[in-house]
């Protein structure tokens, strides 16, 4: 991985668009969290930042396409989680049923 690549992947892991599974510690996208604070956070530090204005020549526009493309190649869950949650989405899908059907049948008191 090239420097400019483990920028991307530090600023979507700083405004929190992308994770890191506790369990195998490898990078997946939050596809809840809006991506528009990690551009912004980009364009602010190639404008600012003597050491990001070098590494990307002054060229915003050079590290937001970085961090679209990585983003948009990042797994929506972590690889090695993902055949556990397939396996596993029915039963996980019926206590959630289960649980929200007890909740709201608390709300209605």
């Amino acid at each position: 991985m090239g420097t400019k690549q483990a920028i991307a992947i530090e600023i979507g892991l700083q405004t929190q668009v992308l994770k890191s599974c506790p369990v195998h510690r490898q990078i997946y996208l939050d596809d809840d969290v809006n991506p528009a604070g990690a551009f912004a956070l980009a364009i602010e530090l190639v404008r600012k930042h003597r050491r990001y204005a070098e590494e990307f020549h002054g060229d915003e526009h050079e590290l937001t396409d970085l961090l679209s493309d990585t983003l948009g190649t990042t797994p929506v869950c972590c690889p090695e989680c993902a055949p556990v949650s397939i396996e596993t989405a029915p039963m996980l899908g019926a206590l959630r049923d289960r649980g929200g059907f007890a909740q709201s049948a608390f709300e209605i008191r």
